[in-house]
C-alpha cells in the first residue's frame, strides 16, 4: 500500500483528495494547521503542519516517515503580504525538499502541488496570494529536474474558483463574482471539489509515469 501526505486536509479540498486516494487504496496522513477534528473526521491520521514554522516540515517527517506521494494543499494566509508570501513559498519550498529525498531514494515518487487559476486571470486585492501560488508554477518546473532521474514527479495542479467560506470571504459581492466567472466559462459553471480531485489522482497514479512538471487547470475551461 502506498503511503501519501496530504497538507491542507480540513479544508473542502483537501478532504476531496484525501478521500479520493483512501478510496483509490492509499494510507493516507492528512494535516492540519486548525481544524483537526474535520481531519479525523475523513477516517485518516491527523497530523499538524504549519507552512510558517520553518522548523514544521521537518517535525512531521520525523512523526510520518518517507511518504511516496506528497499533496501539499495547504495555504497559509495572513493579512501582512510579505509574511502570506514568505510563509507559503519558503513552506513550499521546506515541505517539498524535506520530503523529495525519501522518494528518490525509493526511485518512485508523486508530488502534486496545488496552485490557483487566479495566477492567469487576477483578482483585485489578491495580488500577494497571486504571487505565492505563481512560486508553485515555477518551482514545479525546477523541482521536477531534481526528481526526474529517479522516477519522482512534479505537477501542478490549478483549480479554478471552487466556493468555500474562505473564498466568499476574500471576494466582494462573491454571488455576482460567482455569475460572472459561470457566464464565461465553457462549461457555464464552476468545477467541484471531487473534481479537481480526480485530477490530483490522476498525477499520483502509475499512467501518469511520463508526465512531470506540467500544469492541468480544472476549472470548466475558463482558462
Amino acid at each position: 500500500m502506498r503511503k501519501a501526505i496530504v497538507t491542507g486536509g480540513a479544508s473542502r479540498l483537501g478532504g476531496a483528495i484525501t478521500s479520493a486516494l483512501v478510496k483509490d487504496g492509499y494510507e493516507v496522513v492528512a494535516t492540519y494547521r486548525s481544524g483537526r477534528e474535520r481531519v479525523e473526521a475523513l477516517g485518516v491520521r491527523a497530523e499538524r503542519f504549519d507552512l510558517a514554522d520553518p522548523d514544521s516540515a521537518e517535525a512531521l517527517l520525523e512523526r510520518t516517515g518517507s511518504v511516496d506521494v506528497l499533496v501539499h494543499n495547504a495555504f497559509a494566509w495572513s493579512q501582512d503580504p510579505r509574511a502570506l508570501v514568505r510563509a507559503n513559498v519558503e513552506g513550499m519550498l521546506d515541505l517539498v525538499g524535506t520530503f523529495l529525498p525519501g522518494m528518490t531514494e525509493a526511485g518512485w515518487g508523486r508530488v502534486v502541488l496545488l496552485s490557483s487559476a487566479v495566477v492567469r486571470a487576477g483578482i483585485p486585492g489578491l495580488g500577494a496570494y497571486a504571487a505565492a501560488k505563481g512560486a508553485v508554477h515555477a518551482a514545479a518546473r525546477s523541482l521536477s529536474w531534481n526528481g526526474g532521474p529517479a522516477g519522482v514527479t512534479v505537477n501542478v495542479v490549478v483549480p479554478g474558483l471552487i466556493a468555500s467560506e474562505r473564498t466568499e470571504a476574500a471576494v466582494d459581492d462573491f454571488a455576482d463574482h460567482v455569475a460572472d466567472v459561470e457566464s464565461r466559462t465553457p462549461l457555464g459553471r464552476l468545477a467541484t471539489a471531487d473534481e479537481v480531485a480526480a485530477a490530483v489522482l490522476f498525477f499520483c497514479s502509475e499512467q501518469a509515469s511520463g508526465v512531470t512538471g506540467q500544469e492541468l487547470f480544472v476549472d470548466g475551461g475558463k482558462d
